[in-house]
């Protein structure tokens, strides 16, 4: 019983990192763009810091600490497979009712939904609103409202559609498949940002001016 399920968990955490790899890949167009705008006058350290360490470590600290326990309750047989024996995106509010009181359980799984459901929407909003300014040139004015309702309803309808035909899976692939030209996209940014930090560092020797007034 012990190995097939360490099978099943390594599968499963296998799927989860393709998915969430592939979701902030698809996503760099917009979030990168956005990061840009608010982190606008700080230095590159701070943005390490403050966007990726940052971020990665309470990432690391939620799937390490939720995953960890979901993996403990099944191997140590107190879930009895009511974990493993769920869907994929039941399995945290099956966690939570196995760990916690059914009380305690209902009200923590709406405080879930409740900040799933404002994640998804900031970041539907930072997608329509960087879409807008890369169609518009920046501009924020009135006439960007026409941009930003066809923008929004458009989203809205393709993962609607998504949904309606092969559910959450159906998502899961058009998120890995999106994410694959811009993997190459990505690496090319890469090489850019060495370049442009490389250039930065011999216009500061030379006394130039590095920060744009």
């Amino acid at each position: 019983m012990a190995l097939p399920l360490r099978r099943l968990c390594l599968t499963g955490k296998a799927a989860g990192l393709l998915f969430y790899w592939a979701w902030w890949i698809a996503s760099t167009p917009f979030v990168g763009v956005f990061l840009a705008r608010i982190s606008k006058g700080r230095t590159i350290c701070e943005f390490v810091l403050g966007v990726m360490i940052a971020t990665s470590a309470m990432c690391f600290i939620w799937f390490a600490a939720l995953g960890g326990t979901a993996i403990d309750l099944e191997l140590s047989g107190v879930a009895q497979n009511e974990i493993t024996g769920t869907g994929l995106s039941d399995q945290l509010y099956a966690t939570l009712a196995v760990i916690l009181e059914p009380t305690m359980a209902w009200i923590f799984s709406i405080i879930v939904v409740a900040l799933l459901l404002t994640y998804q929407i900031i970041t539907a909003d930072s997608a329509v609103l960087i879409i807008n300014t890369i169609n518009t040139a920046g501009d924020e004015g009135p006439k960007a409202r026409p941009h930003i309702l066809f923008w929004g309803t458009g989203l809205a309808l393709v993962v609607g559609a998504l949904l309606i035909l092969g559910g959450f899976e159906a998502i899961q692939t058009a998120m890995v498949v999106d994410a694959l030209p811009f993997s190459a996209v990505l690496a090319l940014m890469g090489i850019s940002v060495v370049k442009a930090i490389i250039r930065d560092v011999q216009r500061e020797r030379l006394g130039l001016l590095v920060l744009a007034e």
